[in-house]
């Protein structure tokens, strides 16, 4: 038996000796830990193809001078490691001097006179294998004019699985404040818990009353005399209730810890909440010093759990998420359209030219705000807000803005005004809240329909006016332009038929009788808006087209004796001065000058519509730049056989067909 004993115990030595061939020290001169530079020196283990930290392990940092002031401080940190997991005791200590310098003494030695004022913290915490567990304590050391005073206990909690439990103290030697209590083995306060500090220079105590986390009473004294006593009643009534409801609420016990502010749902101005503050920050100072030591590096440490308060868990019908799923899409899509509405330049532009629009402006303005306020609570409860809070607390009164009737304002040339809001139906019970939000905005969509739709027709007729006053104005400055053109003469000479007038006048005076004038008394007299503008368009397309084409209109008649000149040619004559003078393809330019020009014509005046003229007016155009083409090469054989060939038609469309027009 004593021979087994032997080999365990060589086995283990053998295993403790190869441990620690394989672990190798290493110094990192350069480390940065929050605003501390120092020297890292740790040890690391080698297990397979990676290295874990393992051993000892210590941080010495450089004095750190706070900019433009006379704090130094300095950290340092001692600890150790097994397998990358904190393991064991941590102790830090956080140096923080207040350097005051008085004098520089003369002598063969310069020495310096200053003073150092401060407080060193030392914290020690224990670890098994990275959780925080036993007792975790930190002390202060007061340093006064360069002397350093008796040490004392600032904080001590005790741990278990990395939960704080059990018994607990706290101390603030320069902030005068400390605590006792105790926390049970969940981590919640439990019974008496005392606090102490100073409030407008008295000496104030705090003595609460914890059930499991459950704050039911907090008292005050001032030199031991009562000035607050604060009874829950809502958390002592909650806690002895045997059904698990509040008001048809049902709610279980919280698993959560929610730290040192213990809430039931009330109101940021409730005396049950902000008579908690003042003592609150006692331990809150504690914890965040711990919590500077403490955090980071989550992988090789979990972080200390302060559970302290629980609350109550709130299960809300099974309805109101069903009622959710059609109510918060329908308010999304209420609130883009008001949003549209509210931001269409045609609206804003108009506002104040159509007399309805500004009050509907107000209503759809006062809708999109109230929708807000209903999609504001579905994002509460979506999130799980009230699950630990009491939602009725939230909402005494209902949903504000839609728990009665109410005003809005808006803006009317006059200045502001308001009218009523009132939908009927009301958000007003607490209890009710989603049901209610649902019918509310079933009436809330109907009403803004009929005023959206409304305000739609209403800019819709406007527009059509507008776009009719347009027209109108479009077709006067036309036709007025128009008849400046073509009609410089009011009436026919009397040493001249209507025949004999100028192209432009002709065709303008047979254009207005047969076509403008008829298709200005339908415009005129057209009732639906759509027939209305096609006519418009029409009427404006053709006086437009007019004025535009007036200069080539009135060039057209002297085509032909344009065209003479291109289709002559001289050639020196021998026995005079003069050239002679030869006409080329005559049968081109007869046709083309004469019948075809002379249908074209005819055409001009026979337009009913404003693309039938503006086609004909194009073809003119086009005849005489083929005419011209065909002059220009006179010498080729193919434009001989045409000429030949055209001296035998008299038809305008066989000639159009063989000048390829």
């Amino acid at each position: 038996m004593r021979g087994k004993w032997i080999l365990i115990s060589l086995f283990a030595l053998l295993q403790l000796d190869g441990m620690a061939q394989t672990t190798r020290l290493v110094t990192r001169d350069t480390v940065y830990y929050d605003e501390f530079v120092g020297t890292e020196e740790l040890r690391l283990l080698s297990s397979d193809t990676l290295e874990v930290k393992h051993g000892r392990y210590s941080f010495i940092s450089r004095l750190f001078n706070l900019p433009l002031s006379t704090q130094l401080n300095r950290l340092s940190i001692t600890g150790n490691y097994k397998e990358g997991k904190f393991d064991g005791l941590w102790t830090y200590k956080l140096d923080e001097y207040d350097l005051s310098i008085n004098d520089i003494l003369d002598g063969r030695t310069l020495r310096l006179d200053y003073g150092l004022d401060g407080i060193e913290r030392n914290a020690k915490f224990l670890y098994k294998e990275g959780i925080p567990q036993g007792r975790w304590e930190v002390e202060n050391v007061v340093i006064s004019n360069n002397r350093k005073q008796t040490a004392t206990s600032a904080a001590v909690f005790q741990f278990e699985s990395g939960v704080a439990v059990g018994n607990f103290s706290t101390r603030g030697v320069i902030s005068k404040t400390s605590s006792t209590g105790k926390l049970n083995e969940e981590g919640f306060f439990e019974g008496l818990i005392t606090l102490q500090y100073e409030y407008d220079g008295i000496e104030t105590t705090e003595r609460r009353i914890y059930e499991n986390g459950f704050l039911i009473n907090l008292i005050k004294l001032q030199q031991d005399e009562v000035i607050l006593d604060l009874e829950y009643e809502d958390v002592i009534k909650n806690l002895k209730s045997l059904e698990g409801t509040i008001e048809n609420i049902n709610y279980t016990i919280s698993e959560e810890g929610f730290g040192l502010l213990f809430q039931n749902g009330y109101n940021e101005t409730d005396s049950k909440l902000t008579e908690q503050i003042l003592g609150n920050q006692v331990l809150q100072r504690v914890l965040d010093r711990i919590g500077r030591f403490a955090n980071n590096a989550e992988e090789e440490r979990g972080q200390p759990e302060f559970k302290l308060t629980r609350r109550f868990k709130f299960v809300y019908p099974d309805e109101e998420e069903d009622i959710i799923l059609g109510l918060e899409p329908r308010l999304n899509i209420m609130l883009d359209e008001f949003n549209d509405f509210l931001s269409n330049p045609k609206f804003i532009l108009n506002k104040f030219r159509i007399d309805s629009l500004p009050y509907i402006f107000g209503y759809i303005d006062h809708a999109r705000k109230r929708s807000q306020d209903m999609l504001d609570v579905i994002e509460l409860i979506d999130g799980g807000y009230f699950d630990f809070l009491y939602r009725p607390n939230y909402y005494p009164n209902g949903l504000s803005g839609l728990n009665r009737p109410g005003e809005f304002s808006y803006e009317s040339e006059k200045g502001e005004e308001t009218a009523v809001f009132d939908l009927g139906t009301y958000v007003d019970n607490p209890m009710a809240i989603v049901s209610q939000m649902d019918e509310v905005s079933e009436v809330l969509r109907e009403r803004t329909d009929k005023f959206l739709e409304y305000a739609f027709m209403e800019i819709r007729i406007f527009d059509q006016q507008a776009t009719i006053d347009s027209l109108d104005n479009l077709i006067v400055q036309l036709k007025t332009r128009n008849d400046a053109l073509y009609s410089y003469f009011q009436t026919i000479p009397t040493d001249r038929s209507f025949e004999e007038m100028p192209l432009d006048y002709r065709l303008y005076r047979v254009l207005s009788n047969n076509l403008l004038l008829d298709l200005q008394e339908k415009y005129l007299d057209a009732e639906e808006f759509e027939e209305k503008v096609k006519l418009g368009e029409e009427l404006t397309c053709l006086h437009a087209l007019l004025e535009d084409k007036h200069d080539d209109i009135l060039d057209f008649q002297n085509m032909p004796s344009r065209l003479d000149k291109t289709f002559t040619r001289f050639s020196p004559n021998p026995f005079f001065e003069r050239d002679i003078e030869t006409k080329i393809l005559p049968g081109i330019y007869g046709k083309g000058t004469g019948v075809l020009f002379e249908y074209y014509l005819e055409n001009l005046f026979s337009a009913r519509t404003c693309e039938q003229l503006k086609n004909r007016i194009q073809r003119i155009e086009k005849l005489e730049e083929r005419l011209k083409a065909l002059a220009a090469d006179s010498d080729n054989p193919e434009v001989g056989r045409l000429d030949r060939a055209l001296r035998r038609e008299n038809i305008p469309s066989r000639i159009e067909r063989l000048l390829n027009l």
